[in-house]
């Protein structure tokens, strides 16, 4: 059994405050050869993850909002933004989940933020995410 405690939790803040892109991982999964990735991020304001999808048919990706809040964006092929929602912790039911090919932004709203992330493996690098042309 493997769980965070609160000093745990902190340390993955403070460590995404100095981080470039205001996050941080923490894997769950024993290896990127697992067949489910599990994975908690914890993001701090100003954390943004740029216009990007999964090009494998395999590569759904979904993940709770546990604390905090994120605001999400989905685009069409030209870069416009199809919707734009709010997910917050203490939503009824704050899971989100995106398709393999489904363009998304992910921004963080509040001071922290912590997801659970949940996504079939094994995960490869080079094709953990793709870029649409408008992004590039």
């Amino acid at each position: 059994m493997r769980m965070l405690n609160e000093d745990e939790l902190q340390e993955l803040y403070s460590r995404a405050e100095v981080s470039p892109r205001k996050r941080v991982h923490y894997l769950f999964h024993k290896s990127h050869q697992d067949k489910v990735q599990r994975l908690l991020i914890a993001l701090v304001k100003e954390s943004y993850v740029e216009p990007h999808y999964h090009e494998l048919a395999h590569q759904w990706e979904m993940f709770t909002v546990i604390k905090g809040e994120i605001s999400i964006n989905i685009f069409d092929d030209t870069g416009s933004i199809k919707k734009t929602f709010i997910v917050n912790a203490n939503d009824p039911l704050p899971l989100v989940e995106f398709a393999p090919g489904e363009i998304h932004s992910v921004e963080c709203l509040s001071e922290q933020a912590l997801l659970l992330e949940v996504k079939e493996g094994p995960f490869e690098q080079k094709f953990a995410k793709a870029h649409p042309a408008f992004s590039k």
